[in-house]
């Protein structure tokens, strides 16, 4: 839509972000977050929060991770070109009782330039306040396109996103709640990168 909120172009979703009424598709509540605009707004690239339930399970607890995706829109076609596979951190904290919600997910990610990302990750568990918010730099240019791939579990040769941890909030000793968002705030004389909270 443009800046006065009128309709003006649809994109096309591949079949795999599809909804579906048994569990097969996207995760409820769990399907795009992140929006960001790259190469001159020549490409969109979006990410999904969590894993798809045909990518496998969602991140659990130590050493279990989940694997979702990130994709390539063209601008002109308005359609998906390209999806990378994004592996996210455990869950940091174990929840209480152990059996209880607990999350990682892709809130947001920004583009630094046509194949790098600033890319949140926020971690939660019932009984615990805090969030824990980590961003991370991500390259995609040595990750495999997936985009013919229905699935992604089991695919141990699978050439995924790489990343690089560049702040983990919990080391900043303060409170941290629910993240959600970045942007930009480039001018002539600075660029700075401001996080959204939202509770």
């Amino acid at each position: 839509m443009n800046a006065d909120g009128n309709y003006l172009d649809t994109f096309q979703l591949p079949p795999q972000l599809h909804m579906q009424s048994n569990k097969s598709g996207a995760r409820k509540n769990s399907v795009f977050e992140g929006v960001t605009f790259s190469e001159n707004y020549k490409a969109l690239f979006a990410s999904v929060e969590e894993p798809l339930y045909v990518d496998g399970s969602r991140a659990g607890l130590n050493d279990s991770t989940g694997i979702t995706r990130i994709l390539k829109f063209d601008m002109d076609t308005k359609k998906p070109i390209a999806q990378y596979a994004y592996i996210l951190d455990p869950v940091t904290f174990a929840p209480t009782p152990l059996n209880a919600f607990r999350i990682n997910g892709i809130p947001d990610l920004l583009a630094l330039n046509k194949n790098k990302f600033l890319v949140i990750e926020f971690s939660y568990s019932t009984g615990r306040l805090a969030f824990t918010i980590k961003v991370f730099i991500a390259d995609v240019s040595s990750a495999e396109n997936v985009q013919e791939l229905s699935s992604l579990k089991n695919k141990p040769e699978l050439k995924t996103v790489s990343k690089k941890l560049l702040l983990n909030m919990d080391k900043l000793g303060i409170y941290i709640d629910n993240v959600e968002g970045h942007f930009w705030n480039n001018t002539a004389q600075r660029q700075n990168i401001f996080i959204i909270c939202c509770r």
